[in-house]
């Protein structure tokens, strides 16, 4: 599968971005490139990961969002994806149908190409796997930018309202002893 996906790498691109023209009306008036963003750093994360070696417990960990942290590429492209989305609008439900159609555009060209034999389930276990992963931290990222900036945003709120109640206070209690 890691080669299926190098070798039509610009077919599952072109449905990449057809799909993220649909993501109205975050994408309206985004460029191909921006709405390619990095896909292709993510399938070849994709693709590596196919080909890497990994345990069940490994495996297992990554599905659920686990994955090794040490893997700064595939962080850096689902990190840079969540920001770049957030940026442009996009809310979590639209970014994560980006990959529900970017794993559904993948499978339908490679079952496509011949039946399945038995190596293959395998295969697509594993890009389910790194998917999921990918997801994963973009969601984490994503909802973390979104909570560190409401955070920010109640600080600033606190801070610009705490000066005009202590002014208000301050004549309150002015008035009372006068």
């Amino acid at each position: 599968m890691a080669n299926f996906i190098r070798q039509n790498e610009a077919a599952i691109v072109r449905e990449w971005i057809e799909f993220a023209r649909t993501r109205s009306p975050a994408s309206d008036g985004m460029s191909k490139l921006a709405l390619q963003d990095h896909v292709v750093d993510i399938l070849k994360f994709v693709s590596a990961d196919l080909e890497s070696q990994q345990t069940p417990a490994e495996q297992f960990d990554k599905a659920r969002g686990h994955g090794d942290k040490n893997g700064s590429f595939r962080q850096s492209a689902a990190e840079i994806h969540a920001a770049l989305r957030l940026a442009d609008g996009f809310d979590i439900d639209q970014m994560v149908s980006e990959y529900r159609a970017l794993r559904a555009s993948v499978v339908k060209q490679w079952t496509a190409r011949a039946p399945l034999v038995e190596a293959d389930v395998v295969d697509l276990t594993r890009f389910n796997e790194a998917i999921d992963q990918v997801v994963a931290e973009t969601v984490a990222h994503y909802t973390t930018t979104i909570n560190n900036s409401r955070n920010l945003f109640l600080g600033v709120l606190g801070h610009d309202l705490r000066n005009p109640l202590s002014a208000a206070s301050m004549g309150a209690r002015w008035i009372e002893r006068s």
